[in-house]
């Protein structure tokens, strides 16, 4: 190893412990009997999304609990999208600017000043062209069910989409359907971002899933208006698990310091 090198895995080391040294994670609480089960509480220090990269951490430190999937993944190489990981995300926002997002906290402070119910939401996020936090790095195909909901711990935006990298093939499919929720505490000081595992019974399971009869087929690639559309046009309670299952589960969500 080069002393040049030496020097700059320490100056990296440095800067995680500097951001995680008076740290204090909340005490996050959630009833999920009995539609769903916890597998785990977990707390994340600051990080880089992209794993085994050095420097500044570009992912605030989070608490995250971790659900278990209601249905398996039928996909047999989930390593080419990425699927709903069953996790709610309780993320410090107390130096945000640290992390490289008070701009988009600020652009989510506007969006929820001028979204203040559902019925002009989706335009809204779409112009705004927001971000989840912490972000994904992947691009979202859709934006369906997009509506508002306040919860008793604060304000959030909920929808239906799947994550791609580039090109994907195959059709929209359950074990790539994710029920997004990102919403923010009414004091600011956490962001609550969850990602859940969702299915509607006339989308094919996976990518591979050549079933047609009874299905809705719609290119991942190419059709995804289409798509949207079709799933707007679903009932919430059509999806499995319903939407408003997943309402009233992070309704019981407590954060306290």
């Amino acid at each position: 190893m080069t002393p040049k090198y030496l020097r700059l895995l320490l100056a990296a080391v440095a800067i995680q412990l500097s951001g995680c040294a008076s740290q204090k994670f909340p005490k996050v609480e959630l009833n999920a009997a009995p539609a769903f089960s916890i597998e785990d509480y977990k707390n994340r220090d600051p990080h880089n999304l992209i794993s085994g990269s050095y420097g500044k951490p570009n992912v605030p430190p989070s608490v995250t609990i971790t659900l278990k999937r209601t249905k398996p993944l039928h996909n047999r190489e989930p390593r080419y999208f990425i699927p709903a990981d069953s996790t709610i995300k309780v993320v410090i926002l107390s130096h945000s600017a640290r992390y490289g997002i008070n701009r988009l906290l600020k652009s989510w402070h506007r969006f929820f000043e001028r979204s203040p119910s559902s019925e002009n939401a989706k335009a809204e996020f779409l112009k705004a062209k927001l971000r989840e936090i912490p972000f994904v790095n992947a691009g979202e195909c859709f934006h369906a069910k997009l509506q508002r909901h306040d919860f008793p711990w604060g304000k959030s935006v909920l929808f239906l989409t799947s994550y791609v990298q580039g090109r994907t093939g195959g059709p929209v499919n359950n074990d790539m359907l994710i029920l997004v929720v990102q919403g923010f505490t009414n004091d600011w000081r956490y962001a609550v971002r969850a990602h859940f595992s969702i299915r509607h019974p006339r989308l094919p399971e996976s990518l591979w899933d050549k079933t047609t009869k009874g299905k809705v087929i719609f290119d991942i690639d190419e059709q995804d208006d289409q798509a949207e559309q079709w799933l707007d046009n679903q009932p919430s309670d059509s999806f499995q698990p319903a939407i408003q299952d997943y309402i009233s589960l992070l309704s019981t969500l407590k954060i306290s310091r």
